[in-house]
Protein backbone atom coordinates (compact mmCIF):
# COMPACT_ATOMS: atom_id res chain seq x y z
CA UNK A 1 0.00 0.00 0.00
CA UNK A 2 1.42 3.67 -1.18
CA UNK A 3 2.77 5.95 1.84
CA UNK A 4 -0.26 8.09 2.77
CA UNK A 5 1.78 10.73 4.65
CA UNK A 6 5.82 11.00 3.32
CA UNK A 7 8.26 12.23 6.07
CA UNK A 8 11.02 13.65 5.91
CA UNK A 9 14.08 14.31 8.77
CA UNK A 10 15.11 17.71 9.16
CA UNK A 11 17.21 19.13 11.55
CA UNK A 12 15.43 21.61 13.77
CA UNK A 13 16.24 23.86 17.38
CA UNK A 14 14.80 22.39 20.35
CA UNK A 15 14.23 22.56 23.94
CA UNK A 16 16.79 19.69 25.20
CA UNK A 17 13.24 17.70 27.28
CA UNK A 18 11.64 17.59 23.25
CA UNK A 19 14.65 15.28 22.44
CA UNK A 20 13.99 12.92 25.35
CA UNK A 21 10.38 12.58 24.87
CA UNK A 22 8.48 9.67 23.55
CA UNK A 23 4.90 8.35 23.92
CA UNK A 24 4.58 6.01 26.71
CA UNK A 25 1.63 4.27 25.27
CA UNK A 26 -0.93 2.69 27.85
CA UNK A 27 1.41 3.74 30.31
CA UNK A 28 0.01 7.54 30.34
CA UNK A 29 -2.70 8.23 32.57
CA UNK A 30 -4.89 10.72 30.64
CA UNK A 31 -5.53 10.02 26.79
CA UNK A 32 -4.70 12.79 24.17
CA UNK A 33 -7.91 12.82 22.41
CA UNK A 34 -10.37 12.63 24.69
CA UNK A 35 -12.78 15.47 25.26
CA UNK A 36 -11.12 17.48 21.94
CA UNK A 37 -12.16 18.13 18.22
CA UNK A 38 -10.50 15.75 16.50
CA UNK A 39 -10.05 17.43 12.98
CA UNK A 40 -9.02 15.19 10.15
CA UNK A 41 -7.07 16.49 6.88
CA UNK A 42 -8.80 16.22 3.14
CA UNK A 43 -6.07 13.30 2.21
CA UNK A 44 -6.75 11.20 5.15
CA UNK A 45 -10.64 11.65 5.07
CA UNK A 46 -10.69 10.24 1.79
CA UNK A 47 -8.20 6.90 2.95
CA UNK A 48 -10.78 6.45 5.78
CA UNK A 49 -13.61 6.72 3.50
CA UNK A 50 -12.23 4.04 0.85
CA UNK A 51 -10.61 1.35 3.78
CA UNK A 52 -11.63 -2.10 3.00
CA UNK A 53 -9.77 -2.94 6.35
CA UNK A 54 -12.57 -5.31 8.55
CA UNK A 55 -11.32 -3.93 11.99
CA UNK A 56 -11.91 0.02 10.69
CA UNK A 57 -14.25 0.69 7.81
CA UNK A 58 -17.41 0.05 10.13
CA UNK A 59 -15.73 3.06 12.21
CA UNK A 60 -14.67 4.78 9.61
CA UNK A 61 -18.09 5.21 8.10
CA UNK A 62 -19.73 5.82 11.58
CA UNK A 63 -17.83 7.91 13.43
CA UNK A 64 -15.82 10.31 10.22
CA UNK A 65 -17.96 13.13 9.52
CA UNK A 66 -17.19 16.08 6.97
CA UNK A 67 -17.09 19.34 8.37
CA UNK A 68 -19.81 21.46 7.10
CA UNK A 69 -18.55 24.83 8.18
CA UNK A 70 -15.41 26.77 7.61
CA UNK A 71 -13.78 23.68 6.22
CA UNK A 72 -10.54 23.55 4.56
CA UNK A 73 -8.01 21.23 3.74
CA UNK A 74 -6.67 21.14 7.24
CA UNK A 75 -9.71 19.83 9.11
CA UNK A 76 -12.28 18.63 5.93
CA UNK A 77 -13.55 16.42 8.89
CA UNK A 78 -13.75 14.74 12.28
CA UNK A 79 -13.73 12.11 14.27
CA UNK A 80 -17.03 12.12 16.32
CA UNK A 81 -15.90 11.51 19.79
CA UNK A 82 -18.47 9.03 22.19
CA UNK A 83 -21.21 10.92 23.24
CA UNK A 84 -21.14 9.31 26.98
CA UNK A 85 -16.88 8.96 27.60
CA UNK A 86 -15.54 11.52 25.04
CA UNK A 87 -12.83 9.27 23.66
CA UNK A 88 -12.11 8.26 20.41
CA UNK A 89 -13.54 5.66 18.88
CA UNK A 90 -10.34 4.25 17.24
CA UNK A 91 -8.51 3.46 20.83
CA UNK A 92 -8.32 -0.38 21.61
CA UNK A 93 -7.39 -0.53 25.34
CA UNK A 94 -5.97 3.03 24.89
CA UNK A 95 -4.08 2.46 22.06
CA UNK A 96 -4.60 3.83 18.31
CA UNK A 97 -5.99 0.71 16.14
CA UNK A 98 -5.72 3.18 12.99
CA UNK A 99 -1.85 2.92 13.72
CA UNK A 100 -1.71 -0.76 14.63
CA UNK A 101 -4.07 -1.74 11.56
CA UNK A 102 -2.56 0.67 8.80
CA UNK A 103 0.35 2.12 9.63
CA UNK A 104 1.91 5.71 11.18
CA UNK A 105 1.26 7.19 7.97
CA UNK A 106 -2.16 6.98 7.78
CA UNK A 107 -2.86 8.74 11.06
CA UNK A 108 -3.97 11.85 10.28
CA UNK A 109 -1.89 15.03 10.59
CA UNK A 110 -3.28 16.42 13.96
CA UNK A 111 -3.18 12.91 15.46
CA UNK A 112 0.64 12.79 13.56
CA UNK A 113 2.15 15.27 15.24
CA UNK A 114 0.60 15.51 18.71
CA UNK A 115 1.49 17.10 21.63
CA UNK A 116 4.53 18.62 18.43
CA UNK A 117 4.33 21.74 16.77
CA UNK A 118 6.82 21.93 14.04
CA UNK A 119 7.68 25.72 12.72
CA UNK A 120 9.90 27.30 9.83
CA UNK A 121 10.96 30.66 10.18
CA UNK A 122 13.65 31.87 7.12
CA UNK A 123 14.79 28.57 6.78
CA UNK A 124 15.58 27.94 10.43
CA UNK A 125 13.34 24.91 11.87
CA UNK A 126 12.18 24.59 15.26
CA UNK A 127 9.99 22.66 17.20
CA UNK A 128 8.13 22.57 20.63
CA UNK A 129 5.72 20.47 22.67
CA UNK A 130 2.43 21.54 24.17
CA UNK A 131 2.27 20.62 27.71
CA UNK A 132 -1.15 19.18 27.85
CA UNK A 133 0.57 16.08 27.07
CA UNK A 134 1.32 14.43 30.38
CA UNK A 135 4.73 12.92 29.65
CA UNK A 136 6.08 16.05 28.02
CA UNK A 137 4.96 18.50 31.08
CA UNK A 138 7.06 15.93 33.34
CA UNK A 139 10.33 16.42 30.84
CA UNK A 140 9.62 20.04 30.68
CA UNK A 141 8.78 21.13 34.30
CA UNK A 142 10.49 18.55 36.44
CA UNK A 143 14.51 18.78 34.79
CA UNK A 144 16.02 21.58 35.75
CA UNK A 145 18.08 21.63 31.74
CA UNK A 146 14.59 21.23 29.93
CA UNK A 147 14.59 24.53 28.77
CA UNK A 148 18.12 24.27 27.54
CA UNK A 149 18.02 24.86 23.38
CA UNK A 150 20.14 22.03 21.51
CA UNK A 151 19.97 21.03 17.79
CA UNK A 152 18.55 17.54 17.07
CA UNK A 153 16.98 15.59 13.89
CA UNK A 154 13.50 14.91 13.78
CA UNK A 155 11.13 13.72 11.42
CA UNK A 156 8.07 15.60 10.34
CA UNK A 157 5.81 15.36 7.33
CA UNK A 158 6.09 18.63 5.13
CA UNK A 159 2.72 19.34 5.02
CA UNK A 160 2.42 19.77 8.50
CA UNK A 161 5.37 22.50 8.84
CA UNK A 162 3.91 25.84 10.23
CA UNK A 163 5.38 28.51 7.97
CA UNK A 164 5.83 32.15 9.61
CA UNK A 165 7.22 34.92 7.48
CA UNK A 166 7.93 38.04 8.17
CA UNK A 167 5.31 40.36 9.36
CA UNK A 168 4.74 44.52 10.96
CA UNK A 169 7.65 45.15 8.79
CA UNK A 170 10.59 43.40 10.98
CA UNK A 171 12.77 40.89 9.23
CA UNK A 172 13.45 37.23 9.67
CA UNK A 173 16.28 37.99 11.91
CA UNK A 174 14.86 40.73 14.06
CA UNK A 175 12.10 38.89 14.51
CA UNK A 176 14.39 35.47 15.92
CA UNK A 177 16.78 38.01 17.81
CA UNK A 178 13.54 39.22 19.52
CA UNK A 179 12.34 35.74 20.11
CA UNK A 180 15.88 35.51 21.96
CA UNK A 181 16.42 38.51 23.69
CA UNK A 182 12.77 37.72 25.30
CA UNK A 183 13.89 34.22 26.35
CA UNK A 184 16.85 34.88 27.58
CA UNK A 185 15.27 37.76 29.69
CA UNK A 186 12.99 35.49 31.52
CA UNK A 187 15.99 33.16 31.95
CA UNK A 188 17.74 36.15 33.71
CA UNK A 189 19.34 35.59 37.18
CA UNK A 190 18.77 36.99 40.15
CA UNK A 191 14.75 37.95 39.73
CA UNK A 192 11.60 36.36 40.54
CA UNK A 193 9.46 35.45 38.06
CA UNK A 194 6.97 37.78 37.91
CA UNK A 195 9.51 40.63 38.09
CA UNK A 196 11.31 39.58 34.94
CA UNK A 197 7.29 38.77 33.20
CA UNK A 198 7.18 42.91 34.29
CA UNK A 199 10.08 44.03 32.45
CA UNK A 200 8.95 41.45 29.83
CA UNK A 201 5.67 43.75 29.59
CA UNK A 202 7.64 46.77 29.09
CA UNK A 203 9.71 45.65 26.28
CA UNK A 204 6.52 44.31 24.86
CA UNK A 205 5.20 48.11 25.43
CA UNK A 206 7.88 49.95 23.73
CA UNK A 207 7.92 47.20 20.77
CA UNK A 208 4.41 47.89 19.88
CA UNK A 209 4.41 51.47 20.29
CA UNK A 210 7.58 51.42 18.28
CA UNK A 211 6.46 49.01 15.05
CA UNK A 212 2.92 50.60 15.16
CA UNK A 213 4.59 53.73 14.14
CA UNK A 214 7.22 52.51 11.28
CA UNK A 215 9.81 52.44 14.11
CA UNK A 216 11.17 49.21 13.29
CA UNK A 217 14.69 50.26 13.17
CA UNK A 218 14.46 51.08 16.95
CA UNK A 219 14.23 47.00 17.53
CA UNK A 220 17.66 46.93 18.92
CA UNK A 221 17.84 50.22 20.65
CA UNK A 222 14.78 49.07 22.84
CA UNK A 223 16.40 45.84 23.70
CA UNK A 224 19.50 47.26 24.77
CA UNK A 225 17.10 50.02 26.83
CA UNK A 226 15.13 47.01 28.72
CA UNK A 227 18.48 44.77 29.18
CA UNK A 228 19.97 48.05 30.82
CA UNK A 229 17.09 48.58 33.28
CA UNK A 230 16.88 45.14 33.90
CA UNK A 231 20.48 44.94 35.13
CA UNK A 232 20.71 49.03 36.30
CA UNK A 233 20.13 50.21 40.40
CA UNK A 234 16.38 51.39 39.47
CA UNK A 235 15.46 48.06 39.55
CA UNK A 236 14.52 47.90 43.11
CA UNK A 237 12.65 51.28 42.99
CA UNK A 238 11.01 50.07 39.88
CA UNK A 239 9.62 46.52 41.57
CA UNK A 240 8.91 49.18 45.48
CA UNK A 241 6.08 51.01 43.49
CA UNK A 242 4.33 48.22 42.37
CA UNK A 243 1.89 46.53 45.49
CA UNK A 244 0.29 43.42 45.23
CA UNK A 245 -3.03 43.14 44.61
CA UNK A 246 -3.75 39.55 45.68
CA UNK A 247 -7.74 40.05 46.72
CA UNK A 248 -7.78 41.18 42.44
CA UNK A 249 -5.73 38.11 41.50
CA UNK A 250 -7.46 35.72 43.32
CA UNK A 251 -11.07 37.24 42.28
CA UNK A 252 -10.10 37.27 38.62
CA UNK A 253 -8.63 34.27 38.54
CA UNK A 254 -11.51 32.05 40.15
CA UNK A 255 -13.50 34.10 37.65
CA UNK A 256 -11.70 32.43 35.27
CA UNK A 257 -11.40 29.07 36.53
CA UNK A 258 -15.08 28.60 37.15
CA UNK A 259 -16.00 29.78 33.62
CA UNK A 260 -14.58 26.37 32.02
CA UNK A 261 -15.46 23.94 34.82
CA UNK A 262 -18.32 22.49 33.38
CA UNK A 263 -16.00 21.37 30.85
CA UNK A 264 -15.58 17.57 30.18
CA UNK A 265 -13.02 16.02 32.38
CA UNK A 266 -11.19 12.69 32.44
CA UNK A 267 -10.31 11.03 35.66
CA UNK A 268 -6.86 11.87 35.71
CA UNK A 269 -8.24 16.01 34.96
CA UNK A 270 -11.01 15.90 37.87
CA UNK A 271 -8.55 15.39 40.45
CA UNK A 272 -7.00 17.94 39.67
CA UNK A 273 -10.20 20.23 39.62
CA UNK A 274 -11.59 18.74 42.61
CA UNK A 275 -7.81 19.82 44.46
CA UNK A 276 -8.10 23.28 43.20
CA UNK A 277 -11.55 23.87 44.49
CA UNK A 278 -10.94 22.50 47.84
CA UNK A 279 -7.93 25.14 47.44
CA UNK A 280 -10.47 27.87 47.41
CA UNK A 281 -12.05 27.30 51.09
CA UNK A 282 -15.50 27.00 52.30
CA UNK A 283 -17.12 29.75 54.81
CA UNK A 284 -18.35 27.21 58.02
CA UNK A 285 -21.32 28.83 58.60
CA UNK A 286 -22.39 30.13 54.80
CA UNK A 287 -21.39 26.97 53.07
CA UNK A 288 -20.34 30.10 50.31
CA UNK A 289 -16.72 30.97 49.29
CA UNK A 290 -16.24 34.68 50.08
CA UNK A 291 -13.48 37.22 48.45
CA UNK A 292 -12.05 37.18 51.83
CA UNK A 293 -11.41 33.93 52.88
CA UNK A 294 -10.57 32.62 48.90
CA UNK A 295 -7.47 35.97 49.15
CA UNK A 296 -6.47 34.48 52.49
CA UNK A 297 -5.98 31.13 51.35
CA UNK A 298 -4.15 32.04 48.21
CA UNK A 299 -1.85 34.90 50.11
CA UNK A 300 -1.19 31.71 52.30
CA UNK A 301 -0.52 29.00 49.76
CA UNK A 302 1.82 31.71 47.65
CA UNK A 303 4.18 31.72 50.73
CA UNK A 304 3.93 27.79 50.82
CA UNK A 305 4.36 27.10 47.22
CA UNK A 306 7.88 27.56 47.19
CA UNK A 307 8.26 24.61 49.71
CA UNK A 308 6.12 22.45 47.70
CA UNK A 309 8.42 23.54 44.55
CA UNK A 310 11.49 22.94 46.51
CA UNK A 311 12.96 20.14 44.36
CA UNK A 312 11.92 22.02 41.29
CA UNK A 313 11.90 25.80 41.86
CA UNK A 314 12.40 26.23 38.14
CA UNK A 315 8.75 24.46 37.01
CA UNK A 316 7.29 27.99 36.59
CA UNK A 317 10.02 29.36 34.58
CA UNK A 318 10.18 26.21 32.36
CA UNK A 319 6.35 26.43 32.06
CA UNK A 320 6.58 29.83 30.62
CA UNK A 321 9.93 29.41 28.54
CA UNK A 322 7.82 26.85 26.58
CA UNK A 323 4.73 28.95 25.91
CA UNK A 324 7.72 31.59 24.69
CA UNK A 325 8.98 28.99 22.44
CA UNK A 326 6.18 26.95 21.63
CA UNK A 327 3.80 30.70 20.51
CA UNK A 328 6.91 31.96 18.58
CA UNK A 329 6.27 35.09 21.39
CA UNK A 330 5.69 37.45 20.88
CA UNK A 331 4.63 37.22 17.41
CA UNK A 332 1.62 34.98 18.07
CA UNK A 333 -0.89 38.00 19.01
CA UNK A 334 -2.59 40.86 16.55
CA UNK A 335 0.99 42.90 18.31
CA UNK A 336 3.68 41.98 20.67
CA UNK A 337 1.70 43.43 23.59
CA UNK A 338 -1.36 41.11 23.07
CA UNK A 339 0.50 37.81 23.19
CA UNK A 340 2.55 39.27 26.47
CA UNK A 341 -1.34 40.15 27.77
CA UNK A 342 -2.08 36.41 26.69
CA UNK A 343 0.78 35.06 28.71
CA UNK A 344 0.40 36.89 31.87
CA UNK A 345 -2.89 35.58 32.21
CA UNK A 346 -2.14 31.54 31.57
CA UNK A 347 1.14 32.31 33.86
CA UNK A 348 -1.52 34.06 36.86
CA UNK A 349 -3.54 31.58 36.10
CA UNK A 350 -1.10 28.69 36.67
CA UNK A 351 0.18 30.01 39.81
CA UNK A 352 -3.28 30.48 41.11
CA UNK A 353 -4.38 26.67 40.52
CA UNK A 354 -0.81 26.00 42.19
CA UNK A 355 -0.91 28.37 44.94
CA UNK A 356 -4.44 27.58 46.35
CA UNK A 357 -3.76 23.95 46.64
CA UNK A 358 -0.85 25.00 48.86
CA UNK A 359 -2.89 27.05 51.53
CA UNK A 360 -2.19 24.12 54.35
CA UNK A 361 1.34 24.28 55.42
CA UNK A 362 1.43 21.01 57.08
CA UNK A 363 -0.72 19.24 54.29
CA UNK A 364 1.09 20.02 50.83
CA UNK A 365 0.59 18.37 47.62
CA UNK A 366 3.70 16.37 46.04
CA UNK A 367 5.31 17.93 43.35
CA UNK A 368 4.14 15.38 40.60
CA UNK A 369 0.67 16.70 41.53
CA UNK A 370 1.86 20.43 40.80
CA UNK A 371 2.94 19.27 37.43
CA UNK A 372 -0.55 17.50 37.02
CA UNK A 373 -2.23 20.29 37.58
CA UNK A 374 -0.20 22.62 35.03
CA UNK A 375 -0.95 19.48 32.37
CA UNK A 376 -4.56 20.02 33.29
CA UNK A 377 -4.64 23.73 32.59
CA UNK A 378 -3.25 23.24 29.15
CA UNK A 379 -5.61 20.48 28.89
CA UNK A 380 -8.33 22.26 29.56
CA UNK A 381 -7.91 25.92 29.30
CA UNK A 382 -5.38 26.50 26.75
CA UNK A 383 -6.26 24.40 23.62
CA UNK A 384 -9.72 26.59 24.01
CA UNK A 385 -9.65 28.81 21.52
CA UNK A 386 -12.81 30.19 22.69
CA UNK A 387 -11.13 30.78 25.91
CA UNK A 388 -8.24 32.56 25.17
CA UNK A 389 -11.30 34.58 22.45
CA UNK A 390 -13.74 35.59 25.79
CA UNK A 391 -10.46 36.14 27.82
CA UNK A 392 -8.99 38.81 25.80
CA UNK A 393 -12.15 40.37 24.78
CA UNK A 394 -13.35 40.36 28.43
CA UNK A 395 -9.97 42.24 29.30
CA UNK A 396 -10.48 44.66 26.93
CA UNK A 397 -14.07 45.53 27.54
CA UNK A 398 -12.60 46.09 31.27
CA UNK A 399 -9.96 48.72 30.39
CA UNK A 400 -7.17 46.29 31.54
CA UNK A 401 -5.37 46.36 28.53
CA UNK A 402 -2.94 49.08 29.86
CA UNK A 403 0.29 47.46 31.78
CA UNK A 404 -0.02 49.31 34.86
CA UNK A 405 -3.43 47.56 35.47
CA UNK A 406 -1.60 44.25 34.05
CA UNK A 407 0.57 44.59 36.80
CA UNK A 408 -1.49 43.95 39.67
CA UNK A 409 -1.85 40.47 38.58
CA UNK A 410 1.49 40.09 38.81
CA UNK A 411 3.27 40.61 41.80
CA UNK A 412 3.14 37.60 44.42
Amino acid sequence: MATLHPTRRIQVLAPKFVEKFECIGTRCEDTCCAGWRVDIDKKTFKAYKQSTNSKLAVRFEKHVKRTRSQASEVNYARIELHSDTALCPMLDEHLCSVQKELGEDKLSNTCFTYPRTSTEMGGVYQQALTLSCPEAARLALMEKDAMEFIEEGVVVRPETLEKHLPSQGLSVSQMNDIRFFCINLIKYPGLELWQKLAFLGLFCESLTSALKTGGQSQVTDIMATTQGLLSSDQTAAFFENMQSQHEIQAVTFTMLWNSQNTKRHSDHQYTVHKAVKGGFGVDNDTKQVTEALLTERYVKGLENLPKTLESAPWLLENYVVNEIWKEVFPFGGTDPFEHYLRLVIRFGMVRFMLAVQCSQKDDLPELSFMVQTVQTFCRIYQHDRTFAQKVNQCFENAGWTELSKIYRLLKA
